[in-house]
């Protein structure tokens, strides 16, 4: 199977597959307006240092996933793409190679909001080896700000971690107001 048929079928289990939150922990962020279950197995950790808040390790740290709060100008809109570019550029900027094409897909209804959601596949060289790996992003629009859910698992993908990460994802929910 050639790699962007690959990446196409991975936008369509994260967009489509039922996740499992058996044995999860709800977290919530950004002032408990939002929250995701992460399995009990995904230890919480301190995370690379980049600004997320709220970061993950799967078990064996073989994957991990981080979450980040972008505010959105007063009057102004959020810009999905705009904004999947420009971590496309920090990814490339930090000395990560983006190995192919990176594939996007518009949501509009992810838990009531747009969102984007992309696979990055990507290759680090580490001393004499390369390590691949890739990058699941879900970009909501929350109005006043973005939230980027950022998957980072190894390539190839075992199910474990795919139903764990995907579980997560799945699980975003933006806290109703009451009336």
């Amino acid at each position: 199977m050639n790699l962007p048929v690959l990446c196409k079928l991975a936008l369509t289990l994260l967009v489509l597959s039922p996740g499992t939150t058996a044995h999860a922990d709800k977290v919530t962020f950004a002032n408990n307006r939002f929250s995701v279950e992460i399995p009990a197995t995904w230890e919480e950790s301190r995370g690379p240092g980049d600004n997320s808040i709220l970061h993950h390790d799967a078990p064996g740290k073989d994957g991990s996933f981080s979450v980040y709060q972008l505010p959105v100008a007063k009057g102004h809109r959020a810009n999905l793409e705009g904004t999947l570019a420009s971590r496309i550029k920090a990814i490339e900027k930090a000395g990560l190679k983006v190995s192919a094409d990176v594939k996007s897909q518009k949501q509009d209804n992810f838990d009531g909001k747009p969102a984007l959601f992309g696979v990055v596949p990507v290759d680090a060289r580490y001393q004499d080896q390369v390590v691949k790996f890739t990058y699941y992003l879900v970009l909501v629009d929350a109005k006043d700000t973005v939230i980027v859910m950022q998957a980072a698992l190894p390539r190839p993908l075992t199910p474990d971690l795919q139903q764990g990460a995907l579980g997560i994802i799945q699980s975003f929910r933006e806290k109703t107001k009451k009336p």
